[in-house]
């Protein structure tokens, strides 16, 4: 049988990480954004047509994007959360019976 062991401060490490992403993806998109808005300044009528139906659709794809890092960020957040509880429920639970035990009940 293999063991899982999680340290849930790495997966809130992940979480920060992958929110950083999602900010800086957010902010650069914004940015590039800006640079092809400018650019259609002086572009043929219907060039600038097909520009800003591309940039429509790389606007939503950007936005898909980022809600799927923040929901990914939120997800390893939470999944740390739930280690620690677990944790600290199964800790809660031995501390509750450990006094039942008998010592020559453990072999020691």
């Amino acid at each position: 049988m293999s063991e899982l062991r999680v340290v849930p401060e790495d997966l809130q490490v992940s979480a920060a990480t992958v929110g950083v992403h999602a900010d800086t993806v957010r902010a650069r998109h914004v940015a590039a954004d800006g640079q092809i808005e400018g650019a259609q300044r002086g572009v043929p009528v219907g060039a600038a047509a097909a520009l800003g139906a591309a940039v429509a659709k790389w606007q939503t794809d950007s936005a898909a994007l980022v809600g799927r890092l923040l929901e990914d960020s939120a997800g390893l957040r939470a999944g740390a959360a739930a280690y620690v509880i677990g944790d600290e429920d199964g800790a809660a639970a031995v501390a509750s019976v450990s006094d039942q035990i008998r010592p020559e009940d453990m072999g020691l």
